[in-house]
């Protein structure tokens, strides 16, 4: 739809004349280049504020708790498994490419932080002190929010959700390329 905003004028020497009343006339602007109204106030809603927990809340601790602490003490016992051929190797990527996958050294690297080897943690999987730090830190709010029955919430715009995902993304492609070519894999 168009709306009538812009005025077309000639220069000042040019005279109008009766024939020519439209080349004077009010030309249509698209509607996506008017402004219709004025931008809205920036909101000023904390970035993260703790609030009672909500049925959803309650649900995603439920979860972080029922895949992290198994996960964290099947990585605990990593070192005790192995050599009884308890643990699980492998996975479809390398069966059908030949090739580790993006979290491919990420039991060992989770293994070696239990361990306190940071290097060797960074040497497995170059993620994966950060990935343990992360876990650990989502199984810990998990309880809190159990034993509160309080949440964190996060208010984050769309731009900056992106954002996020680009950065992690980036970096997930970063490490595997890294474990692709630097450590020869």
């Amino acid at each position: 739809m168009l709306t009538e905003s812009a005025v077309c004028r000639r220069p000042f020497s040019f005279t109008p004349r009766a024939e020519s009343r439209d080349d004077t006339s009010v030309r249509p602007t698209p509607e996506f280049l008017a402004h219709t109204s004025a931008r809205s106030a920036r909101s000023r809603k904390a970035l993260a504020a703790v609030a009672p927990a909500t049925p959803g809340d309650r649900w995603l601790a439920w979860t972080l708790l029922g895949v992290g602490l198994p996960w964290l003490a099947y990585t605990r016992l990593y070192f005790f498994l192995h050599p009884r051929h308890l643990t699980f190797d492998g996975g479809l990527f390398m069966w059908y490419f030949n090739k580790p996958d993006p979290f491919c050294g990420g039991t060992r690297t989770f293994a070696w932080m239990w361990r306190g080897d940071v290097g060797r943690a960074v040497a497995v999987y170059p993620l994966g002190p950060l990935l343990f730090v992360a876990t650990v830190a989502l199984v810990v709010y998990g309880l809190y929010v159990m034993v509160t029955r309080r949440a964190v919430q996060i208010n984050l715009s769309p731009a900056m959700v992106r954002g996020l995902l680009v950065v992690g993304f980036v970096a997930l492609g970063l490490n595997w390329i890294a474990k692709l070519v630097w450590l020869g894999m």
